[in-house]
């Protein structure tokens, strides 16, 4: 079974030799001199002469084939004569294929040093075209090896990604600049060489083989042989040879321009030029496709291949959609890249961008922008981002500064807009101050650069690595409102395309992202001049209820010029997407969202979202309003049934913006009923106005209320109704009309404005100047009508039988007693303790909001504080007490929440500002002193004085730092004096205690209230007496000291008295703070009543605090006498141990005394108890 196939092996491997010694070398001379004759020769006649020289001469036939090659090779003009010629010889491809095997071979050996002559590659090219060898057989035989090319591609890559620093080092060479630096430089020179593919390639380009040449090119690393320039601009003239024709078709040029191109007539290629759109989708774009970034070679080769895609998409976008965008994608974008500077040729790729939707176009961007891997792309980028570093570092506010760095800024998008843009964005996020400077620097750009910087701004938008909010989310963080407040201004100046914008501000609110609203607030703000402001003037206030021209002029802080065309270009974008009214609908719904679906959110954020979102609502809404017919407005917004049903929008919203079409539907039905009556007087008018109202408002009513329920009942009066319905602000009106009048003064006035500039200012102020005044007289009728119409519905507002003026006329002004005859009124002095009190509460109210540390607290504390701050605070320790608190929170809060210490700041520059103005709390109210005798001095009397003092200013927070200082220092003094002193002046305060005036009653009190004050008195002088005891006692026993026992001592109970002393200080000063908390039984009494009152209250505390200091006082003095035992002394061990017994005795009797002055206490307390339950009881009997 083998015999057969080795035979035919043999048939096809055996060839009959010829000894050489029988060749005769003439034959091969005359055989060349044949081949090589002048002109073209007869393939068939050639072959005879052949054959008749090989018989006669006895020559080698693959010696021959060899000649024939080499003449070939010599002569590759004439391959029209040696190809038939070829293959009528040999028909044996294999002979072909180990001959040209062994002629590349030979150029392999690099010890010869011998390069690839270029007739070999295209003597091997045709005989590939005319499939006499086969490209497989030959491919092996080619150096270098695939493995060594792709080790020169991995040392291309390397070579490009060290590219910065090679910037860097010839950028540190002093004097050289970037336009030194060619990116091409290294491409320019690159050679074929002694690559024998690539040779290979370039030769089959150059007959027009795609097909044999395109296997070889895949073969290879992706793009490595375009990369060479001798087989790109080979691939380009290929190119440029075949879409002739068409390009001219699709030039778009005249017929008398486009007749004079002149077509490639390049004889060498063997296929004809395409002529049909057909042969360029099957043909052409594989070739597209090889060049990957490479087409930057030729411009205007680019320029036809997008003309003609651009018009077959015109005329079927749906067939060719895909591989356009493949195209664009693998070619045409990344060889924009390397175009340098061609702005033509951007608006070219423009105008068939603009084709696809933004999404799609978005999506090639993003694929524009990653990493690239092609060397001369890597490059590209090293060298773009290195240049825009640089431009953005010199970019300033100066004008000269801004169009120089534009210009730069331009060329640079041109081609590289992607990454451009995100380097430019992050540094406006870093930086806001550049938001103006880069804005004003961007009108060189390309519509293409424009459309990618959107692009960059959507996703700078969505980076999911940055967070949107700061200090632990209670905050909108800087880069995103900066990006917002860039985004607005560059819409607004320049001509950039929004669908896609708005759609993802719309995604985001379907997400219930509504952080994004600032976008759109921006964008409004600046391309429609409608202004949302938390701090407005009452001016401006004022003037928001006029017409749409005062709102205009008067009720916004900048001057609205030049927003129509911005106006209609974000109409059209609203309209044209259909994203007008479902924008407006789901900020409607996201208003409800943030409240009670933000879970996990700071409620600070929650409260600056809702706020947000509320004003962007009303701000779009508005637009929509003013921008769009009222014919357009109504087919696009759902009815009011829809809204509140399906939409589920609150009541104030679904009015809000059917607020238009209702006025509009009013305005339209008075309108036809004034024009069929003849009547037209002042009251017809508004018979036909109330008439109108009626059967536009009925109908609404009736839709609500049935598909709703019969409960739900609206008042459209309000609903319906604004400020410019109700009042006219004539103030406003000639306050703008006055200010037109001093700007036409202030215009004759100026000398450097030319006439004709004059002239056209004066004529628009004075027409806007008529048009104020005639918008006043028209809303002065409409708001007659309204309340005309409001005169006579006003009697169905209320129910019948309801009048609460008897009610309300019975108390009138500050009565103190609600009673039927005889209000008992509040006298002057009692009214200021009550501001006092006022005061003291809404210091201590704020007090604990600003120490509480929680956000909102501190924020709406100082809000209200600052409108507060020209009648409160108006007490010098009440401003300090704040004052203390506000140093506290610019302390804490300067890093963690910069909002609060801003506010902070403001109002305590404000606060120390009204300093001069605040008083002490004695000028306030009447402070009531009581007098003691001057001279007293002792312990006792400066404790009673201070625990007076601190009674009868009860209403005070506490004590300030100089009382207590003083009373500190006064303690220390009395500390020192005589003994028999401080008894005779107890004795007289105890004289002046018994004979103060008992205080009158308010009626007539009760025996157990007698007998409990008579308690009091008993214990009062037994108190008194025990207390001389006690520091007669004391005296002695500092006589039995020696001096050191006697200093030791002193300043033992000089110690402990004034610690004891600051404790009743500290108590006292808290039970004044919880008095003066708390209402008090004074403020209902008369003034006689309430000194009574203050006089027993008093007697009773100073008795109490007597009680507490002989306590303490006799305490002390154990603990002196217990010091005594530790001392050194002079005397003998007998006398230590008598005066140490003795000592022990005295204690034993003081604690006995102690017992007794215990159970007084306890009946005093019980004694308290009665009286203030007789006095709660005689007030509830007044009341």
């Amino acid at each position: 079974n083998l015999l057969p196939i080795l035979y035919f092996f043999l048939s096809l491997t055996d060839q009959q030799k010829f000894n050489l010694f029988r060749e005769e070398s003439e034959g091969y001379s005359k055989l060349i001199t044949e081949l090589c004759q002048n002109g073209d020769f007869d393939p068939k006649s050639m072959l005879n002469s052949i054959k008749s020289l090989i018989g006669c001469f006895n020559l080698d036939p693959n010696r021959v084939l060899d000649i024939i090659l080499e003449c070939f090779e010599a002569r590759i003009n004439l391959k029209l004569s040696f190809i038939p010629l070829i293959t009528n010889f040999s028909n044996n491809s294999v002979t072909l294929n180990q001959i040209l095997a062994f002629k590349f071979s030979f150029y392999n050996d690099t010890e010869n040093g011998l390069d690839v002559p270029y007739g070999l590659y295209d003597v091997a090219a045709s005989l590939l075209y005319h499939k006499l060898i086969n490209i497989e057989d030959v491919y092996p035989f080619l150096s270098p090896t695939n493995s060594k090319i792709c080790q020169n591609y991995q040392n291309d890559l390397a070579e490009a990604k060290n590219y910065p620093r090679y910037i860097s080092s010839i950028l540190a060479v002093e004097g050289t600049k970037h336009e030194d630096i060619n990116v091409f430089e290294q491409e320019k020179i690159r050679k074929i060489g002694s690559n024998q593919k690539l040779g290979l390639i370039l030769s089959l380009l150059k007959i027009g083989d795609w097909l044999n040449s395109s296997l070889l090119i895949n073969k290879l690393p992706e793009f490595y042989a375009v990369s060479h320039p001798e087989i790109t601009d080979a691939l380009i003239s290929l190119v440029h040879y075949l879409i002739g024709p068409l390009s001219i078709i699709y030039s778009g040029l005249p017929s008398v321009l486009s007749s004079r191109i002149k077509l490639s007539n390049n004889k060498n290629y063997n296929q004809k030029p395409i002529e049909s759109v057909e042969e360029f989708q099957k043909i052409i774009m594989p070739m597209l496709f090889a060049f990957g970034p490479y087409l930057h070679r030729d411009s205007l080769l680019m320029t036809k291949i997008i003309r003609i895609l651009r018009s077959n998409l015109q005329s079927n976008f749906e067939t060719y959609k895909y591989e356009v965008l493949s195209l664009m994608n693998v070619t045409i974008l990344p060889s924009f890249s390397l175009f340098e500077s061609n702005s033509a040729l951007s608006e070219e790729l423009w105008s068939l961008l603009k084709l696809f939707p933004y999404n799609e176009r978005f999506l090639l961007y993003n694929y524009w922008k990653i990493e690239p891997v092609n060397p001369l792309l890597i490059k590209m980028k090293h060298f773009t981002m290195r240049k825009i570093k640089y431009i953005m570092k010199r970019l300033s506010k100066d004008k000269d500064s801004i169009k120089q760095s534009g210009r730069l800024i331009g060329k640079l998008s041109h081609s590289n807009p992607t990454f451009l843009f995100e380097y430019i964005l992050s540094q406006i996020q870093s930086y806001d101050n550049l938001i103006g400077p880069v804005v004003d620097s961007l009108k060189y750009l390309s519509s293409v650069s424009y459309d990618v910087l959107m692009f960059c701004v959507i996703e700078a938008l969505s980076s999911p690595s940055k967070e949107h909010s700061k200090h632990e989310g209670t905050s909108i963080s800087p880069w995103f409102i900066s990006l917002a407040n860039f985004c607005g201004s560059v819409i607004k100046k320049y001509q950039i395309e929004l669908p896609g914008l708005l759609q993802f501000l719309a995604n985001q609110l379907k997400l219930g992202k509504c952080l994004d609203l600032l976008i759109l607030k921006e964008i409004v703000q600046k391309m429609t001049g409608i202004e949302t402001s938390e701090e407005m003037t009452n001016e401006q206030l004022e003037a928001m209820s006029g017409g749409e021209l005062l709102r205009n002029e008067g009720g916004s802080f900048n001057q609205i010029r030049n927003i129509k065309k911005s106006t209609l270009r974000l109409k059209d974008a609203l309209v044209d997407n259909n994203l007008a009214m479902p924008l407006c609908i789901l900020m409607a719904q996201q208003r409800n969202c943030i409240v009670f679906q933000s879970e996990g959110t700071h409620l600070k954020l929650i409260g600056k979202l809702y706020d947000q979102c509320q004003e962007t609502l009303v701000q779009y809404g508005n637009f929509l309003s003013n921008s769009l017919t009222i014919d357009d407005y109504k087919r696009r917004l759902p009815s009011l049934k829809e809204l509140l049903k399906d939409f589920h929008l609150n009541p104030d919203i679904a009015f809000f913006l059917t607020r238009p079409m209702i006025v509009h539907d009013i305005k339209s039905v008075f309108e036809e009923l004034m024009a069929s009556k003849s009547d037209k007087s002042k009251q017809a008018n508004f018979e036909c106005y109330n008439v109108a109202c009626e059967k536009v408002l009925n109908p609404i009513i009736e839709s609500i209320v049935s598909d709703l329920s019969t409960a739900f009942l609206i008042d459209l009066n309000f609903w319906t109704l604004t400020m410019y319905d109700l009042q006219v602000p004539e103030k406003s009106y000639l306050r703008e009309r006055n200010k037109i009048n001093q700007q036409i003064q202030l215009l004759d006035d100026d000398p450097e404005i030319t006439m004709s500039k004059k002239r056209k200012e004066k004529e628009r102020l004075m027409n806007l100047n008529t048009k104020l005044s005639s918008e006043a007289l028209q809303q002065n009728d409409h708001v007659a009508k309204v309340m005309n119409r409001l005169e006579k519905e006003k009697h169905l507002w209320f129910g019948p039988n309801i009048n609460k003026m008897d009610e309300c006329a019975k108390y009138p002004g500050f009565v103190t007693k609600f009673c039927e005859k005889d209000p008992v009124h509040i006298d002057y002095e009692s009214y200021r303790h009550v501001c006092h009190k006022w005061h003291y509460r809404l210091t201590k109210a704020f007090i604990l909001c600003l120490d509480s540390g929680d956000y909102i607290q501190i924020r709406n504390s100082l809000i209200v504080l600052t409108k507060l701050l020209s009648h409160f605070p108006v007490m010098i320790s009440f401003a300090q007490a704040i004052e203390r608190r506000l140093d506290k929170i610019r302390n804490e809060e300067k890093e963690k929440r910069p909002d609060l210490f801003a506010l902070a700041t403001g109002y305590s520059g404000q606060l120390k500002s009204r300093k001069s103005t605040f008083i002490p709390e004695s000028e306030f109210h009447e402070k009531e002193n009581k007098k003691f005798p001057p001279n007293s001095s002792t312990n006792s009397n400066t404790n009673t004085n201070n625990t007076d003092n601190t009674n009868k200013n009860n209403t005070a927070p506490n004590l300030t730092d100089a009382n207590k200082h003083q009373t500190l220092k006064t303690q220390e003094n009395n500390s020192n004096n005589n003994n028999n002193e401080a008894e005779k002046d107890h004795t007289k305060s105890q004289e002046s205690n018994d004979r103060a005036k008992v205080p009158k009653p308010i009626k007539a009190r009760s025996s157990e209230r007698d007998v409990a004050e008579s308690k009091i008195k008993t214990k009062e002088s037994s108190s008194a007496s025990s207390l001389t005891t006690t520091r007669n006692e004391q005296e002695k026993r500092k006589e039995k000291l020696s001096p050191t026992q006697s200093l030791q001592q002193l300043n033992s109970s000089n110690s402990s008295g004034s610690s004891a002393k600051e404790n009743i200080n500290s108590k006292i000063e808290s039970r004044a703070s919880s008095a003066s908390s708390s209402p008090k039984r004074s403020d209902y009494r008369s003034k006689d009543e309430n000194d009574d009152y203050r006089k027993r209250k008093l007697d009773s505390k100073i008795q109490d605090d007597q009680e507490k200091r002989f306590k303490e006082s006799s305490s002390s003095a154990v603990s002196v006498i217990q010091t005594t035992d530790n001392l050194p002394s002079s005397r003998s061990s007998s006398s230590s141990t008598y005066e140490r017994k003795s000592m022990r005795k005295r204690q034993t009797k003081e604690n006995n005394r102690e017992m007794p002055e215990i159970k007084r206490k306890k009946e005093d307390v019980e004694a308290k108890t009665i009286v203030k339950k007789n006095e709660e009881r005689e007030l509830r009997k007044t009341f």
